[in-house]
């Protein structure tokens, strides 16, 4: 196995686990951290939080995230890439809606589609099924979406929708983590926050 395809299998896993509490039992309550507002002496490292405005110029980026939800910057950082969460407030069937901006680190090169079957190739491990998959834009890039039911081994079927894109900086993958039961409520906020992505310099 390549160490970019376990990254991959661990962000999955990893996000998984977050949506149902980590332990199948309760529901994980993530506490705001490592965040700055307007106004304030930023650290390195850390956002800028304005409303719903969540800005991190160190690792190049912007996004729109919903009322209510719970910004969780680096919540998983590893040696070759990192994850800022954002939590829904609500439990929904034991499950914790969530989307997350993924920046992981690709070999020099790699092209999008090489990317984006790679990811395919890791949902289908991982699920035993085939993911939908589509294209669309990204702040004016060119990008791939797959979405997928995952079934097997959970308290509850949960679904996963991801939006790759390629930049100098790393390989994007902006996703939605929700109930399956419950998922279409999450569709149209989750298209919002995928076009409030915006690369900064």
């Amino acid at each position: 196995m390549t160490r970019y395809l376990f990254t991959a299998i661990l962000a999955f896993v990893t996000l998984a686990l977050a949506a149902c509490g980590g332990n199948g039992d309760e529901v994980a309550q993530p506490t705001a951290a490592g965040q700055a507002t307007a106004g304030t002496a930023t650290p390195m490292n850390t956002p800028v939080i304005t409303d719903n405005l969540f800005e991190f110029k160190d690792k190049g980026y912007s996004v729109s995230f919903p009322e209510g939800w719970l910004p969780m910057p680096n919540y998983l950082p590893g040696p070759n890439f990192s994850i800022d969460a954002f939590f829904a407030p609500e439990e929904v069937e034991g499950l914790q809606p969530n989307m997350a901006v993924t920046c992981e680190g690709l070999p020099e090169g790699m092209t999008l589609e090489e990317y984006f079957d790679l990811k395919v190739e890791v949902v289908k491990q991982v699920t035993k099924a085939e993911p939908e998959t589509s294209s669309r834009e990204v702040d004016g890039q060119e990008a791939r979406q797959l979405r997928y039911t995952r079934e097997k081994n959970i308290d509850a079927p949960m679904e996963k929708t991801e939006v790759f894109l390629v930049t100098e900086r790393c390989g994007w993958d902006i996703s939605l983590t929700v109930p399956f039961t419950d998922r279409a409520d999450y569709h149209e906020p989750f298209d919002q926050f995928v076009d409030s992505f915006h690369l900064l310099p």
